[in-house]
């Protein structure tokens, strides 16, 4: 009798030890979030949330929510969206700047990020287009002008800086995202130079005021006999076809950086009565009897 109940005594220990032990696995599993339930659905809800956000180009809050999912569980797919969300919010702001390098370099680390999310590479081929064609008209056309505006500046020429500025302003795509720190800079040095230019004219002697007007051509012409208007046979000049008679009068022989926009639309104006009605059929006696101070 004796026997039969340490047997039952030796059982219930083991039964209650088996017990405990189970007991404090499951305890131990539950406070260890890498392997419980609970935690891989916290990381599918910040995976779905940082999806979320990219769709709605909120990378900021994306890269956020993709390190989350990677704190709870870490995985090489949310350390990947992680660094391509973060890559996408620097490329952006880089463009902004117009620092269209560093832009493409970030763009570049997130197409070739290894794991990569399909939409944000996606996103970020648009994007590569639209920061490559800023920093194409950034070199071809933005750069040529604040370099002649700032040769000029340097010679203290403020009314030729003065017309290369505005070109730059009257470009058709310059109120664009990515042109936003450029045109900031340009509105500024322009105001700049007109303050100094107004100082240097009320301070120049009759010699000088007449060697600025002869670089600027010809001062009855160049200077308001013609009208301000903006428009040649009712329609306004645009952007592009001020270049093309830029261009016009650099294959007749001129130097066109002195002319103002307004000084371009008065040559058409003057060309078009004359019956030359496109910027490739100015002559170039258009181009001398307009510049002729009796006309």
């Amino acid at each position: 009798m004796k026997k039969t109940n340490l047997f039952i005594s030796i059982i219930a220990v083991i039964v209650i030890a088996a017990g405990g032990f189970l007991f404090y696995s499951n305890k131990s599993q539950n406070a260890n979030p890498s392997t419980s339930i609970g935690s891989n659905s916290s990381y599918d809800k910040a995976m779905a949330s940082g999806k979320e956000n990219v769709k709605n180009e909120k990378y900021d809050d994306a890269a956020s929510d993709f390190n989350k999912a990677y704190d709870l569980k870490h995985t090489a797919q949310a350390k990947a969206y992680a660094n391509q969300a973060e890559n996408m919010s620097d490329a952006i702001t880089y463009g902004k700047r117009s620092k269209y390098t560093a832009s493409l370099n970030s763009i570049a680390n997130v197409i070739n990020e290894e794991n990569g999310y399909t939409v944000l590479i996606s996103k970020a081929k648009t994007l590569k287009k639209v920061i490559k064609t800023a920093y194409d008209n950034y070199k071809t056309t933005i750069h040529p002008l604040l370099t002649a505006a700032q040769e000029a500046e340097s010679k203290k020429d403020y009314q030729l800086a003065i017309n290369n500025y505005e070109q730059i302003l009257e470009l058709p795509y310059i109120n664009g995202k990515y042109y936003q720190a450029i045109k900031s800079n340009t509105e500024a040095k322009l105001k700049e130079d007109k303050d100094l230019l107004k100082k240097q004219s009320s301070s120049s002697s009759s010699s000088s005021q007449s060697s600025s007007s002869s670089n600027s051509a010809s001062s009855s012409k160049m200077n308001g006999e013609f009208s301000d208007s903006r428009t040649v046979d009712g329609k306004t000049v645009s952007s592009s076809t001020q270049t093309e008679i830029r261009n016009r009068l650099k294959a007749l022989g001129y130097d066109a950086s002195p002319w103002s926009p307004q000084d371009i639309i008065n040559l058409y104006r003057y060309a078009f009565a004359q019956g030359h009605k496109t910027p490739d059929s100015i002559t170039k006696s258009d181009v001398e009897n307009y510049l002729k101070p009796s006309n």
